[in-house]
């Protein structure tokens, strides 16, 4: 992580935001957070996130974007499954390959496949009230596509960790899940600030605790 910081810093002028959420419902027993940080570095930004569990296990993530919300790179690298993991998928105009810990596989899918303009909505781009885009995610574990929709329902006025803001509340469908849905409520400058998840009748929530 520190070598990533000097690295991005390095290379220049940047734009950096960061939030942290904590998990509300079901209420956890310790720690459990989840912290979020964007760096805009010319041609490409940069989206970075741990997540510390209430047994102290960290989870660590880093996408890599172009500034069209083209995918070039995305990491992952956590303690699940009783080891430790790392899986990398690199994205280019004749497919993408895979290395999934020890293994490698390969999409013939460009990467322009996987374009997600959500990435720069409300930092870089406002959305018209009800605008809704269908995604194509590739699963980072196995090579297999799912379809998620986004839809920008609108705005509300919360009070989160000590200020009161207008945030913008987007949904989010897995077209191959029915009834399964994730709300996520964003800040002026397209942070995540609250989350509200629901699945086969389990409700999951998590709320802004610090905004830096």
């Amino acid at each position: 992580m520190t070598s990533l910081l000097i690295a991005l810093a390095l290379a220049g002028p940047s734009l950096h935001e960061s939030r942290t959420i904590a998990h509300v419902l079901p209420k956890p027993d310790g720690v459990s957070l989840y912290v979020s940080e964007r760096f805009v570095l010319g041609r490409t930004f940069v989206l970075l996130s741990h997540s510390v569990g209430a047994d102290g296990s960290v989870n660590y993530s880093k996408l890599t974007y172009r500034m069209d919300g083209t995918p070039v790179q995305m990491t992952q690298e956590g303690n699940w499954g009783g080891r430790m993991n790392r899986f990398t998928t690199d994205y280019g105009p004749k497919g993408a390959t895979q290395s999934i810990n020890e293994a490698s596989n390969r999409s013939d899918l460009p990467d322009r496949t996987f374009r997600d303009p959500t990435k720069l909505w409300f930092w870089k781009v406002h959305p018209k009230k009800g605008e809704n885009v269908v995604v194509t995610g590739l699963a980072q574990n196995v090579v297999a596509t799912s379809r998620i929709r986004f839809i920008y329902e609108g705005d509300e006025t919360m009070t989160l960790a000590g200020r009161t803001v207008e945030v913008h509340r987007v949904r989010e469908e897995p077209l191959s899940a029915p009834g399964v849905y994730t709300l996520w409520w964003y800040d002026r400058a397209g942070m995540g600030v609250k989350r509200y998840h629901t699945v086969g009748g389990k409700d999951i929530a998590d709320e802004l605790a610090y905004w830096y």
